[in-house]
């Protein structure tokens, strides 16, 4: 069975930022917004051109307002502020207001981390499955810089087309004094385990918490 785990809280912050009035302007309308994370895709340019969401919808970006540019001709993970809005020709498009970097890379083996596995704690805030993506909201309290990276601990596939997927967040932090907190936004891509004659993927997501334990989240990736 697929197991979802989520909290909201984290939603407030940022959309308490979004919806700060300007000024005394009662007539001012607040565009109707949704707070999610995108695939996004750049152009020659390196502008964004269009927003995949998790639903699997594809959207035409018709303005980013934060003016962001990324490498030509290809995608990132965001989570963003946006309005999903008509256009002249009724089809629908998005206003991008704000957004934010998504940690997401392919997993590695375990035996390619050359100086070991590192597993500083963090706090799972929400965790859950999105087109393609595992994703998550990491609450780190430690100050200084940190790395994070996805270690994929084991992959075994039978002849039926079940195929099982360990995965465990790598997360090394330089400081190690909880001076505050901090939000870590992340993505693990997972269409590279959806190979030929696979038909049904079992993923286990490990992290080591500030209780002194390992959690294990439980999901199955439909694709």
């Amino acid at each position: 069975m697929k197991k979802r785990y989520y909290c909201y809280g984290w939603l407030l912050p940022l959309l308490l930022c979004l919806l700060t009035a300007c000024g005394d302007d009662n007539d001012y309308h607040y565009p109707s917004v949704k707070l999610e994370f995108l695939t996004a895709f750049s152009g020659a340019d390196g502008s964004l051109q269009s927003v995949l969401t998790d639903e699997g919808e594809t959207l035409p970006v018709l303005e980013d307002k934060t003016g962001t540019r990324i490498k030509a001709d290809t995608l990132v993970r965001i989570i963003s502020n946006y309005a999903r809005e008509a256009t002249a020709d009724g089809a629908f498009g998005a206003r991008l207001y704000a957004l934010g970097n998504v940690f997401s890379v392919l997993p590695k083996a375990a035996d390619r981390f050359e100086e070991g596995i590192k597993q500083d704690p963090v706090e799972v805030s929400s965790i859950w499955m999105g087109r393609d993506y595992l994703n998550m909201l990491l609450d780190i309290r430690e100050d200084g810089e940190h790395k994070l990276h996805f270690v994929e601990e084991q992959v075994v596939s039978d002849a039926a087309g079940h195929c099982d997927v360990s995965l465990t967040l790598y997360h090394e932090a330089a400081e190690k004094v909880a001076s505050y907190s901090r939000r870590a936004y992340a993505s693990v891509p997972l269409r590279q385990y959806a190979a030929e004659g696979v038909k049904k993927v079992s993923l286990h997501f490990s992290v080591y918490t500030y209780a002194g334990e390992v959690r294990t989240y439980d999901f199955e990736y439909d694709f």
